[in-house]
Order: C-alpha cells, then sequence, then structure tokens
C-alpha cells in the first residue's frame, strides 16, 4: 500500500495543508472534559498527526498519548509533544486497556471504507475508555460531503506548497485526486473516502458499548461537512 503523501513523505509539510484553527476544536472537548470533573484527564489522541490539537490539550493540563500510523508524522509530533508517550500503530490492530478518561479522533474514520474496518476501529477506540470515559470525534457528514464532491479543482497554496485536489461522488463514496508541488517536488495520490451519516454513527458507537451519543455540527473547520461527536463509554 502507497501512504498519502502528506503522511509519508511530505510530513514535514503537513502543517501547511492542514490548517483548520485548533483551538476552537481543543477548547469544545476542554469543556466537555471540565464539565465531566475531568480538569486533568488522562488522553489518547488516536490518529494524531503531528500533534497540533494533543499539545493544546497539553496546555490545558491534560496529559496525553500519541498514536499514529505514520512514523513520520508521530516524528513531527514526538517535537512537539517530547514528554508524550508515543504508539505507532494502525488503530485497526490497537490492542486496547482502558486506561484513558477520554479519547480524541479526528479524520481517521473517514479513511475506512469497509464496515470491518470501521468497527475494528470503534471497538479499538471504546475499548481504550475507562467507564464512563469520552470518546470525541471529527468525521465527514455523508450529505454535506456528497453536495461539496462537485468535480471541481480546489487549489491552495502556502509557502513552498502548491496543492490542488477534486473530489467526486461514487455511490457513498469519495473519490480524491490530489496533486502536491513542493518546491518543484511533484507527487500525485488517489484514493477513496466514506463519509457518515449520524445514524450509521450512532448505531455504530451503540453497538460497541458507547451511549450518551451527542452529534453536532463541526467544531473549528471552515467546511460545512464535519461534525462534533462526543460519546461515553457505559459504565459494565
Amino acid at each position: 500500500m502507497v501512504s498519502r503523501p502528506f503522511y509519508a513523505l511530505h510530513a514535514d509539510a503537513y502543517d501547511l495543508l492542514i490548517t483548520d484553527p485548533v483551538e476552537p476544536w481543543t477548547d469544545a472537548v476542554h469543556e466537555r472534559l471540565v464539565r465531566a470533573g475531568l480538569q486533568t484527564a488522562v488522553m489518547l489522541d488516536a490518529g494524531c498527526g503531528t500533534g497540533r490539537h494533543a499539545a493544546a490539550l497539553i496546555a490545558d493540563g491534560h496529559r496525553v498519548d500519541l498514536a499514529d500510523a505514520s512514523a513520520e508524522l508521530l516524528s513531527q509530533a514526538r517535537q512537539r509533544c517530547p514528554e508524550a508517550t508515543v504508539r505507532h500503530v494502525d488503530l485497526r490492530t490497537l490492542d486496547p486497556a482502558p486506561e484513558y478518561d477520554a479519547v480524541t479522533c479526528r479524520g481517521v474514520l473517514n479513511d475506512l471504507v469497509t464496515d470491518e474496518d470501521r468497527d475494528a476501529v470503534i471497538a479499538a477506540l471504546a475499548g481504550c475508555l475507562r467507564p464512563d470515559g469520552l470518546l470525541f470525534l471529527d468525521v465527514r457528514e455523508a450529505e454535506a460531503s456528497r453536495v461539496r464532491a462537485d468535480g471541481t479543482w480546489r487549489h491552495l497554496v502556502g509557502g513552498r506548497l502548491r496543492f490542488s485536489a477534486r473530489t467526486t461522488w461514487d455511490d457513498g463514496l469519495l473519490r480524491v485526486e490530489e496533486r502536491y508541488d513542493l518546491g518543484g517536488q511533484v507527487s500525485t495520490y488517489d484514493f477513496t473516502m466514506r463519509p457518515w451519516s449520524t445514524d450509521e454513527l450512532t448505531s455504530t458507537l451503540r453497538r460497541h458499548g458507547l451511549r450518551d451519543v451527542e452529534v453536532g455540527g463541526g467544531v473549528g473547520r471552515r467546511t460545512p461537512d464535519r461534525l462534533f461527536v462526543v460519546a461515553r463509554r457505559a459504565v459494565q
């Protein structure tokens, strides 16, 4: 399997591409943790990327461990969060222990196309939580994603990065074409994502022992195709 260039080849330029502000999302997470009496939570950032969100949550007083399938992104995150424990792992094969007050996971669930992979990751994330622990997700919403997937090329220029992408809709799936130019080093990557409906998301979370599922509009996102999700692990 060929890795997405911004997860491997161009990991050092990842933050030039992913520029949505951190604090609206981490502030929302922190507020919910405080409301639950977890002013200093023990957390796992699952699919941490370069560690921007983890660093903000650490600054809020939480202890955050890092997990990602990309060794290159984890290297960036380790520099940003030098005191954090690091797990280089595919979340589908994460061996969970119920040791965390909270787990955050942004974006990763969109890359899971099969029901089996979705169930495996949700089960792993739920299994990491202590009873009453909170799971926070950021995922793509299906209908808004379908509307945005109009086949139009969209472009971004930031520093040494020139990036173009377009998406099309194919029976519940997003087909994505990406083109990168980093100082003349050109890469291309085509891949598929599967957004979530609210009903599918809620039923999957409940099937894996999560309750009090709340699904709302994305927080800190510049586009309207994201959801902010909070769920609680039921007490056995």
